[in-house]
């Protein structure tokens, strides 16, 4: 399904693209992690838009996302 000009996936879906990157493209797990975290510390930075010191709280889970948002965490 396209979304505005995002395609949306499945857990399933995704699962395969990540082990298709890893496996046959040759990118590793924790490049794709850190680009990911990046990725939402940038769109964060953009939609606020301030100079002013700020304050966020990151939950992380066990599973891979979990890596995702300590990624954000650090950059943060």
């Amino acid at each position: 399904m396209l979304t505005g000009g995002m395609k949306v996936v499945n857990a399933a879906q995704m699962r395969a693209m990540d082990e298709y990157t890893i496996n046959e493209v040759g990118i590793p797990g924790m490049v794709l992690m850190e680009n990911a975290g990046r990725a939402v510390v940038d769109a964060i930075e953009d939609f606020f838009d301030s100079d002013e010191p700020m304050v966020a709280a990151v939950f992380c889970g066990k599973g891979n996302n979990g890596g995702d948002g300590f990624v954000v965490e650090r950059h943060l």
